[in-house]
């Protein structure tokens, strides 16, 4: 009846949920802070887990409440003391590790290099360390370190340019008032964290 203006099926069943295609300035900023918070609880646990190992049985005298100076290394125990000591927080994007592999342009390696010691589950309890904490330490890059496009996007390998937006893309279905996961979204991509993307992409 309306030819090439026949509105479609999806458009006309209900609400259109209009969800861009890049994330906005609030919404990169709020990625920006998960990340950070993530790097801060991983490194609260560390420095307490090692300050567990450090602490024997006799216990040394704590300053008091009027100390307002504190030293480096009580500086060096904290998350927001070691941005303190590090003030470098703008670092060339040459110096930021992209993803799991190595920096772009760099060689792949054929093997683990000789003499590299790996921890044992049991060496790992005894020094007072969590397995899972000194992997993602390994692993997983800090916000500091990653790429603006390794914060925002994802790889997929059916995009066109093998990225996509870690938010959601949502559609309508055009039968139901509800809405509908494409295969493009990375679901609850405010509780995941999507640091790691294969090397060059």
């Amino acid at each position: 009846m309306f030819g090439a203006f026949k509105p479609t099926s999806a458009l006309s069943g209900g609400l259109l949920w209009k969800i861009p295609w890049r994330l906005s300035a609030p919404q990169k900023l709020r990625q920006r802070r998960r990340l950070r918070r993530v790097d801060n609880i991983v490194s609260v646990l560390d420095s307490a887990l090692q300050r567990q190992i450090q602490s024997a049985p006799a216990t040394t005298a704590t300053k008091g409440i009027g100390a307002t100076q504190a030293t480096t290394e009580e500086l060096a125990q904290t998350a927001q003391g070691q941005r303190m000591l590090n003030a470098e927080a703008n670092t060339p994007l040459n110096d930021r590790r992209h993803g799991r592999g190595p920096r772009q342009g760099e060689i792949l390696s054929g093997s683990l290099p000789t003499g590299t010691a790996t921890m044992t589950g049991d060496q790992a309890r005894k020094m007072g360390t969590i397995k899972l904490i000194e992997r993602w330490k390994a692993e997983m890059p800090t916000e500091a370190e990653m790429l603006p496009r390794d914060k925002y996007t994802m790889f997929d390998r059916k995009e066109k340019k093998y990225r996509k937006g870690i938010h959601s893309e949502l559609s309508l279905a055009p039968s139901f008032d509800h809405r509908v996961l494409t295969s493009s979204e990375l679901p609850k991509w405010t509780r995941v964290s999507q640091r790691l993307n294969p090397p060059g992409f």
